[in-house]
Parts: structure tokens; sequence; C-alpha cells
């Protein structure tokens, strides 16, 4: 039967003016409105006196402590829900339960009572409401349906054996009332929940996202958040009243039904009718989908169920790619940034900290690492049904029981039915604090990289065999880049006896909300999140790499989004080429060409990318100056003339220019691509006489010995290959010093496409005298920046390779198999 006290005039005690009820006979009356003059502090009024200073007062203290606690939390790597959660414990803490606030800081006290929070209690859950419908908008359902069974008995698996222990845990440590027995329910809900957001944070800061681990985990979490739901609607529907459970569950039921098949398509008419491509999105449109979430939550409030569960239900029946990470940005930063710490300050003050005894500190770390139990069991058990190490077993287990905004939510929902004491109610709230904060350091200590990589598992393009395939990495900041570098891909002589497998990688910034942080996307251009469709930059990525597929059969290219700071954005490209055992890592320069020839700077932040690649990448590394190169190219090869694309490789001496070489060999055998080699010989006799001092040029004399007979023997070998080769030129000039070089390669004039030259890290040479002091740009070398200035009349792109980075760049490699291609 329905509540006959629905929607009626709820009866309120009535004041005049000064706050005292009316006498009798008085028919007119008012409310109190704490109302305040304009003269703020120039009339003898108290401020704290009034609601709106009162809140702002509460609004300013909370962001304080919430911004203080990220930032001291940010060197240990602790998600921003730790830091979030603390900090609303601490100001409830402080301000409710602390005898020394009240006593020595009685402001606060006066800014935190009890009749003073409602409006903060209000604001912060509206601030939830908003949030939830944020989080249900960046999912995606459709990810369901790619979870494979193991990453579905383990999510599954670690929501029910969770819960059941929870639920059993809460009836055994104390005897609670009669009235509050239902409260198992939700510390088995808090026990079941696995912060999706928290863990790809966790894999993001450790750099582990896009390992077989942290896809594992990740889908796990998907699939356990989903079942979590699932038994907070049963506990919800349970709780809110015995006599109507079935009526509360129907409603919902029909609710998300309703939604699907009603809402759903008004609203997608709604937006594709009022949302033009390219355009931003009205303040009409914005407007009205903010006062549907908030309608939708109403609605499963009056069901009988939270309003969150309408907010959330809301945010998943609305397509990703429809509004995508624009409308995210739009509301996420007031939601999730000003108003959501307001609840965490609401459930902090709600924590009485301030009378719990050493034995019950005792109790809640007990119950806190009994927590881990349940959930480290049930993935034990997945992991080895599915023959996973015990190693990924264990780590998979400590991952599922990371907490997030859906355990803490769910024991409030415990303690507005009443169902669940104060005690109750803290104890598992500093079980989820410290279950969280304690997943990262674990995490970190079990997958660790105290050390580099191995010089054996260093790839090289002069060891790779000559039918094995050839992986590159190419990594793209804008999509104006990727021009010049599916360019250079097409003359990279992809062929049946040796194919190149590319993986383009985008590289975004991370914001503080992303979710998924490694994206794979498939050849229908479809991801798991919306986030990297901003600006539409990856659609047109998938369609530059299509059209490099469909001319190019024998290259295939898996399109991906890496999302991370740009101070370890290094360490994403050098895992994922290692993880994907590329030989080529290219990336794009720090500046790109102006219609006046000019070259402007991009990014400040690409240049601290490329040199922190530089220093650790496991293989080869190329640095691509783009001016016009994808553009050029196109049209040489829709020309008929043959080896319409020149080539300049300048070779010094050292490993990264024998590795340079090794790649312009390869492109050499293309058939629209003409290559001139250029080698220097140093003339011994003039240096030793000159100014420069030869004996400074190298660090030993058997090193720069070692050196030389390994660029001797690569060389001859090279020679050797392509003697009966009409495409490749290869000429010597003699010079003794860095004048005398510059001065031969100006005169090599403007026919070239492309110079490709080497780092020359760690090699010194009297060739190069003098040049490395006027570098301005140290990661394209002395001769590559030497093509770069101004003054150098030809405006060909660039090409600087670097051999990979080692403890000592001076040691010359192996000369066994030094040119196997071909």
């Amino acid at each position: 039967m329905v509540n006959p006290n629905f929607l009626k005039a709820p009866e309120l005690a009535s004041y005049n003016v000064r706050g005292n009820q009316p006498a009798l006979g008085v028919d007119k009356l008012c409310y109190l409105t704490d109302t305040i003059s304009d003269n703020g502090i120039w009339e003898e009024i108290n401020p704290l006196e009034s609601k709106l200073p009162t809140f702002i007062f509460q609004l300013a203290i909370v962001l304080f402590v919430t911004r203080l606690c990220l930032l001291l939390l940010k060197p240990l790597r602790q998600p921003h829900f730790a830091a979030e959660l603390l900090a609303g414990i601490l100001v409830g803490s402080i301000a409710i339960a602390s005898e020394f606030a009240r006593k020595h800081i009685p402001t606060l006290d006066s800014i935190f009572a009890a009749s003073r929070i409602m409006m903060m209690e209000t604001v912060g859950n509206l601030g939830l409401i908003y949030h939830v419908f944020l989080i249900g908008l960046e999912m995606d359902l459709r990810a369901l349906t790619s979870v494979g069974p193991k990453a579905l008995g383990i999510g599954i698996s670690g929501a029910l054996f969770p819960f059941f222990f929870g639920a059993s845990l809460y009836t055994l440590i104390a005897e609670y009332p009669e009235n509050f027995r239902w409260g198992c329910l939700y510390w088995g809900v808090a026990l079941s929940v696995t912060g999706l957001p928290v863990i790809a944070e966790i894999f993001a800061k450790l750099k582990l996202l896009h390992s077989e681990i942290g896809r594992i985990a990740m889908s796990s979490a998907l699939v356990n958040d989903f079942s979590s739901w699932i038994l907070l609607v049963f506990s919800l529907a349970i709780t809110s009243s015995s006599s109507s459970t079935y009526l509360s569950l129907f409603s919902v039921l029909f609710f998300i039904i309703f939604s699907i098949f009603v809402i759903r398509p008004a609203l997608l008419w709604m937006l594709r009718k009022s949302i033009r491509e390219g355009e931003d999105y009205s303040e009409a449109t914005i407007c009205a989908i903010l006062t549907m979430a908030l309608a939708c939550g109403l609605i499963t409030d009056i069901c009988g169920v939270s309003s969150v569960l309408g907010a959330f239900v809301f945010g998943l029946i609305i397509p990703s790619d429809l509004l995508g990470h624009r409308f995210v940005l739009m509301v996420q930063g007031f939601v999730s940034d000003l108003l959501l710490p307001l609840y965490y300050a609401s459930l902090g003050m709600r924590t009485h900290l301030g009378g719990i005894s050493r034995e019950d500190m005792l109790m809640m770390v007990l119950i806190s690492l009994l927590s881990f139990i349940p959930k480290i069991v049930c993935t034990l058990a997945m992991s080895y049904f599915y023959r996973m190490s015990l190693h990924e077993g264990f780590t998979l287990g400590i991952l599922m029981n990371t907490k997030g905004l859906l355990a803490v939510m769910t024991m409030s929902l415990g303690r507005d039915h009443a169902v669940m004491n104060e005690d109750g109610f803290a104890i598992m709230l500093f079980t989820i604090f410290f279950m969280t904060i304690v997943t990262s350091p674990i995490v970190n200590f079990l997958y660790r990289r105290t050390k580099k990589f191995l010089p054996s598992q260093h790839r090289v393009l002069q060891n790779l065999k000559p039918d094995s395939e050839l992986r590159i990495l190419t990594c793209i900041h804008e999509v104006q880049t990727a021009a010049g570098i599916t360019a250079l891909l097409e003359i990279s002589h992809a062929s049946r006896r040796s194919p190149i497998c590319v993986f383009a990688l985008q590289l975004m910034q991370m914001k503080k909300h992303t979710a998924a942080l490694l994206i794979v996307h498939g050849a229908s251009g479809t991801s798991l999140e919306s986030y990297s469709r901003a600006d539409g930059q990856i659609d047109q990525l998938i369609t530059t790499f299509n059209n490099l597929e469909h001319q190019n059969p024998m290259i295939s290219v898996q399109l991906l989004t890496a999302i991370s700071p740009y101070s370890t954005m290094h360490e994403d490209i050098c895992s994922l080429a290692e993880e994907k055992q590329a030989t080529l890592i290219i990336l794009p320069f720090h500046k790109r060409q102006t219609i006046h020839n000019n070259m402007e700077e991009m990014n400040p932040a690409y240049k601290d990318v490329n040199n922190n690649t530089l220093e650790n990448a496991p293989c080869a590394v190329g640095i691509l100056v783009d001016r016009g190169f994808g553009t050029l190219l196109t049209s040489k090869i829709d020309d008929d003339k043959t080896r319409s694309c020149r080539i300049a490789m300048i070779f010094i001496g050292g490993r990264d220019d024998r590795e340079a070489l090794s790649y312009a060999l390869r492109m050499a055998r293309h058939p629209k691509v003409s290559l001139v080699v250029l080698r220097f010989i140093l003339d011994e006799t003039s240096a030793q006489n000159g100014d420069a001092d030869f004996s400074l040029t190298m660090e030993s004399e058997d090193e720069g010995e070692a050196e030389k007979k390994a660029d001797d023997i690569f060389v001859n070998e090279f020679r050797q290959k392509v003697q009966n080769d009409d495409s490749v030129v290869y000429t010597e000039e003699m010079s003794s010093n860095g004048a005398e070089t510059v001065k031969t390669i100006r005169s090599l004039g403007q026919d070239f496409d492309l110079y490709v030259v080497g780092r020359g890290l760690g090699f010194f040479s009297p060739l190069k005298g003098g040049l490395d002091e006027w570098s301005d740009c140290p990661e394209l070398g002395s001769i590559g920046d030497l093509l770069l200035t101004s003054d150098f009349s030809s405006t060909a792109s660039i090409l600087v390779v670097q051999h990979h980075a080692e403890l000592n760049p001076g040691s010359s490699t192996s000369t066994d198999s030094i040119l196997s291609y071909i």
C-alpha cells in the first residue's frame, strides 16, 4: 500500500523574526531567516550567526585540509580517495570529537556545531549524487562482454565470499540490539567492494596498468563493481522496510527497464538533435542532463532505495562516446574537487574517534587484517583453478581488497537506515581506509623494479635477423605529427620476409579523474573508455593508420592510448616497448615547422619525455624532426618516377651511427628510395698537428681502437651488401676537425628529403670537435643539431637514431652479425 503521507506538507514549527514562537491568536507567521547586513564587520554582528558565512568557513576549512592531505600522501603514491577520506576523518574528529578544539578554538566549535552542519551535509550529498553519475557515465557496459572467464570468476567470487564473511564477522564481534542486526548486510557489501577507479590510479602510478596483472585486475574489478552494486540494492531494499522489500526491488527493476527502453531513446534523440559534431554542448543540454540525473535519483529514493542508484543508472544508459570526456571535464572539477570533500567531512563528523580506547583500536586493526583474508583466499583459489602463479594470485588478492567511494557510501547508507551504531560504523570506516593505504606499498614491493633492463634484453636493428619481424613503437603527442611518422613507416620496407608490426601509442597527459590509462583501440575505433576521444584526435589517428595498413599489407598496426603525467610518461613508453619486444622507438621532436620554415616549440614537456626515454629505453630510439616529410613523401610515392625519395646518411662513427646506417639500409630497399652514405674519415696527421688534442678525444686508446675497428667491419659488410645496388651510393671524405666536417655537409646541397644520423652518444672524435659545445638540442646530437640550425640551407627532415640506453655508453657492441638485414 502506498504511504498515505507521501507528498503531504510537513507540520513545521513556526517562529517570528526573533526566533520566538508566536503568541496565541496570531495568524501571520514567518521563519527565522538568519540574515546579516551587508555592512559585515562594520556592524556589531557575528558573521557565524548566519548560515551562508558559516558554510563558506566550513568549505574553506575542508578544502584546505583535503589539499594538505593530498600533498602529504602524494610522495607515498597513495590514491586520491585515501587522502580525501583521511581529510574528512580529520576534520570531523577535530571539529566534533576533540576536546582540545572545543576548549582552545571556540570558533572552530561554533563553525562545526551540530546545528550548523545540515547545509554542509546537503551540499556534500548533492556532490555525491553527481559524482556517482559521472562514474556511471565513464563506465562502458560493452566491456563486460569482453571479460574472460578468469576475470569473471575472480570478480564474482571476490564479491560473494567477502560479503558472507563480512556479515558473519559483524555478528560475531559484538552483540548488537535487535534493530542493528541488519548492519551485517552493509558490512558484507563494504568488504565485497573493489574500487575500480582507485585500482586504476594505483596501477598508473606504479606503471603496471598495461601489464598482464593489470589487465586481469581491471577486468576483475569491473565485474566486482557491478556485483557489489547488486548486493547493495538488495541490502537497501531489505533494510528500507521489512514489509515492502519486494515492492522496493520490483520498483527499482521497473525503473531500470524504463530507463533503458524509454529514457535512453528519448535522451539520445535530444542529444543528437542539439549536439552538432565539433560544437560545444549548449547550456540547455548540460542543464537538462544534470537535472535528469537528480530526477532519476529522486525516483529511486522514492522507491525505497538510495538516490545514488538512480544517478548511477542514468549515467550508465548514456553512451560513453556520445558525451565523451569533454562533458566529464566540464562537470568533474566542480563536483569532485569542490563538493565531494564535503561529503567525506560529513562522514568524518559521524565517526567519533575521540572516545576510542586502546582496546578498541587494537580491535580495529585486527578486523582490518582479518578483512584481507576472504578476497585473498578466493582469488588464490581461482588462480590455482586457472593455473596462474602463486605470486600473481596473491597480488590480485591484495588488489581486490582496494576500497573506494562505493564502500564508504555503503557504510553511510547503513547509518542513514539506522541499522548500524557508531562503533560498527567507525570500525568499518577505519578498515576501509587501512585496506586502501596498504595496497599500493604491497604491490610496489611485489613488483618493484630494482634494476634496469639487462644488456641481453636490449634489441637493436643491427642484430635483427633477415627473416624477423620488425617491431616499432611510435609515440604521438599531437595528431599533426602522425603524417611524418606514417611516412617514415611507409619507406621502412615492410616485406613478406620481414613484415613490420607497429604499435602506435598516443600519449596524453593524465588528469586527476582518469579511470583507464592504457586503452587498446580496435579496428572499428571503439575503446573501453572515451577519454581518448577528446577533440576527435583518436578518430583521425585511426583513419591515418588504417590507411597505412590498407596501402601496405605487410604492415600491421595496433593503436593504443597511454595516459600518464609527463614526469613518468617515459616509463610507460619503455615498459610498453619491453612488453611488446620492440626493436625501435620513434619519438616526434618537440618542435614543429611553421609556414615560414621556422621551428616553434609545441610543448616543453615533450622534450623532457624524449630525454627521459633516451636515457631509459631498452631498444633503439629514433627522434624524427618532421619538416613536411609526410606531405612530401606522399606526392613522391604517387609519382611514376623510381627512387624519387632521396635519403642521406652521415656516418661519423660509433654505435649510434652503425644503428642509423642499419635503418637507412633497410629504407634503401624500398623501390622509391635512393640512399647516399657519406662517411667521414679522420685525417690523423692533420688532427695531431692542429689545435685539437687527439689524445683527449677518446676515453682510452684501447676503447677508441675498438670503436674504429667495429666501424670498419660494419662499413665493409655494408659495402659488400650494396656493391651491386644502384640505389645506394657510398662516398668517403677526409676531415681533421669539426669545421671541415661542417663545410663538407653544407656542400651536400638541398636535394635530399631526409637525413639519417646517429646521435653519437658516448662517442668522441675530432670530426665533431667544437660542435657539441654549440649544440642547442643535445638529444639530436651534434650532427642532428647542425642540420636543424637556421643557417643550414637545407629544410629536409631529420631522423636521429640512438643505439640504446646503457650504463657504459662508450662500450662497443659485439661485431658478430653486425649487419644481419638483407
